[in-house]
């Protein structure tokens, strides 16, 4: 099918009068929803990115929270514990804290 230019030129003149007519208590642009479809492309704000970050580390923590320790596990900490030879690993916390990829989670 091939479009003439005649055809667009009537169809813009067409949508521009339509706009102008819209009725008062409507909005141009609502009064042309029933007519046509529409794409709304644009970026997150800020704040749902926030919003989203902070949604998906709540849920990491709270599955990472929600799983049992192993015994075997506890029982050697309490024993370093004891002993006095658990050594914080800051390198480990600090990844766990900016969730590197590499962090065992």
């Amino acid at each position: 099918m091939r479009i003439s230019q005649n055809y667009l030129s009537t169809l813009y003149n067409t949508s521009m009068i339509q706009q102008n007519q819209a009725p008062s208590g409507i909005d141009s642009s609502e009064s042309l929803k029933n007519n046509y479809d529409e794409i709304t492309i644009r970026s997150a704000s800020p704040e749902e990115i926030d919003s989203k970050f902070v949604s998906e580390l709540k849920n990491l923590l709270v599955k990472e929270i929600k799983q049992p320790a192993a015994e075997e596990k506890l029982s050697l900490l309490k024993q370093q514990i004891q002993e006095g030879t658990y050594q914080v690993d800051a390198n480990k916390i600090a990844e766990k804290i900016l969730l590197y990829k590499g962090a065992d989670l």
